[in-house]
């Protein structure tokens, strides 16, 4: 239940090591989940419908909570399986702790971390620098199924975070942020993490073998960069591709007044 850019996909690649399914960011795009969460957002921090719980988080997360491992029920090969021990990341989910506690109360909770410094300086040069395309706006409403739910998602989540100010407002916001964890946790059920300790500290908390090899090392700035990059290729590729059909369609319609005014 960290922040982005503290070692996530790290966690992510090593939990799918570990036999675990994350449910992180790029499967609520590829799910189409980004409108839900926006929703959810709207609902918490401004009032704006009904408040999540038990009912709205296994509609969109089923299975998808680390739970304490059981020798006698072990995790089954399903997506779906609500005993499949699974797990969230990364925004927005994190602000949602006490509801996915409250909704699963057997299950534990990773508070992956980094020093606040260096975490503002990545995000500075990683999320928040995407965010800052100029073309963002215009390509939203050019591209509404793909650029338009990423950006109104990402603007939201960053103006309730931290009303998309990306200095000293931030950084106390993702201090608050960690306190809060802290505060709706019960400590046995608390793992403080940060991925340069390694298989160690995490394989004991979730009570999994250690496994060969280093503790990857994944998603640095410049692929996360590229990564979005490609995204907003994408969208810009379906907006320019609708804008052809649409102006196609209206020099057709134009040649039909036209032929039939002549005739």
């Amino acid at each position: 239940m960290g922040m982005p850019r503290s070692g996530t996909m790290s966690l992510v690649t090593a939990l799918k090591q570990l036999g675990y399914t994350p449910y992180d960011f790029i499967d609520r795009i590829i799910l189409g989940h980004l409108p839900s969460w926006t929703e959810a957002l709207r609902a918490k921090f401004l009032d704006q419908g009904t408040p999540w719980g038990k009912a709205e988080l296994d509609r969109i997360v089923k299975g998808f909570d680390v739970r304490f491992p059981d020798p006698n029920n072990p995790p089954l090969p399903s997506f779906t399986d609500p005993s499949f021990n699974q797990c969230v990341l990364d925004v927005p989910c994190p602000f949602f702790t006490e509801e996915f506690l409250s909704a699963y109360p057997d299950s534990v909770v990773i508070l992956n971390k980094r020093d606040p410094e260096p975490w503002l300086a990545s995000m500075n040069s990683t999320l928040f620098r995407v965010l800052s395309w100029p073309s963002w706006p215009l390509l939203a409403k050019l591209n509404p199924g793909l650029a338009g739910v990423w950006y109104t998602h990402c603007t939201l989540t960053w103006d309730i975070f931290c009303s998309n100010e990306y200095g000293d407002k931030c950084k106390q916001k993702y201090l608050e942020h960690y306190d809060y964890v802290r505060r709706v946790t019960p400590k046995a059920r608390l793992l403080e993490y940060q991925v340069e300790e390694g298989w160690e500290p995490l394989c004991r908390f979730l009570g999994k073998e250690i496994p060969e090899g280093a503790f990857p090392n994944v998603n640095d700035k410049d692929d996360f960069v590229k990564t979005h990059g490609m995204l907003w290729a994408y969208a810009m590729f379906n907006a320019a591709k609708n804008v052809a059909i649409g102006t196609a369609s209206i020099g057709v319609g134009v040649a039909a007044w036209w032929f039939y005014r002549a005739g």
